[in-house]
């Protein structure tokens, strides 16, 4: 049971990091409605380096904890995310062939992610 928690632990570490590194896209794309010399372009595309720089601490946190392989495989689904994004934020609609890509993805990740080995 320890094991399952310790393993359950990391991947929600990689999991929220992936979330933040989604959401910077978000942000930047909210930033360019505004002039570049701006107080709101200023303060969203700040906000947007200021996940990064989290996402980046986070990121290396995760690398301790488990292999590369299995990292960079989960973080695909940044993909999906940003569909997610553009879904809520700029009523963007889903088609059968980004419903696919998405199917693809998980497969990819699952696959990958059986073949993780403790280390």
């Amino acid at each position: 049971m320890k094991r399952f928690i310790h393993k359950f632990g990391k991947y929600i570490l990689l999991h929220f990091a992936l979330v933040l590194y989604s959401f910077t896209s978000v942000l930047s794309k909210f930033a360019g409605e505004f002039p570049l010399i701006s107080w709101q372009f200023i303060f969203i595309y700040g906000g947007a380096m200021f996940l990064l720089v989290i996402y980046a601490i986070l990121w290396q946190q995760v690398l301790k904890r488990m292999p590369l392989s299995a990292a960079f495989a989960n973080k695909a689904v940044v993909i999906i995310w940003g569909i997610l994004w553009g879904i809520l934020f700029f009523q963007e609609k889903i088609r059968w062939n980004i419903l696919i890509g998405i199917i693809l993805i998980i497969t990819g990740i699952t696959l990958v992610g059986g073949e993780e080995q403790d280390v």
